[in-house]
């Protein structure tokens, strides 16, 4: 009679199961601690453009994930009159976007060069704009596009700020 204790011998196969799962559970993890570390967008960031007739900020995410619902802001901050002011997005901004919401509602809106336009009341010296806008990004709706918008008096440039949004799956 012996002391030794016998350990039972795994299989190859399983041993091999063992490891493919404990590697597919460590990615998962690894996946849900970069969203938490807001790796896969969502976090707004803000860009702001200054002009002579106008300050002009956008906070939205740089980053957005397929099936998401986010807000754009957008604050136009007038350093003199602006009679007509127009705010033109880019195509960006609605491809493969559905728009929930645009407060306070344009006064107008329009189509220019395949830009959308959305005109609002007149701004005197001083006066702040603020515009929210909510969004659903479509599931299909992946890649890099230009999310810049424009602040034109009527038909003439006043400020324009570049920006660019990248949609994941």
């Amino acid at each position: 009679m012996t002391d030794t204790f016998d350990l039972p011998i795994r299989p190859r196969s399983t041993v091999i199961g063992l490891w493919i799962r404990r590697a597919v559970m460590t990615l998962l993890a690894l996946v849900v601690l970069l969203a938490v570390a807001n790796r896969f967008g969502q976090r707004p960031a803000q860009s702001t453009t200054r002009s002579p007739a106008a300050t002009l900020r956008l906070t939205a995410p740089d980053t957005v994930r397929g099936g998401l619902f986010f807000q754009s802001r957008v604050e136009i901050r007038a350093a003199r009159a602006i009679a007509h002011p127009r705010l033109v997005l880019d195509a960006g901004w609605l491809e493969g976007m559905q728009v929930n919401s645009i407060e306070p509602a344009p006064v107008g809106e329009a189509s220019r060069d395949g830009r959308v336009v959305l005109s609002y009341d007149a701004l005197a010296h001083g006066d702040i704009l603020r515009i929210w806008l909510q969004f659903e990004v479509n599931p299909t709706n992946v890649g890099r596009r230009s999310y810049a918008l424009a602040l034109d008096d009527a038909e003439r440039p006043v400020a324009r700020l570049a920006r660019d949004i990248t949609v994941l799956p």
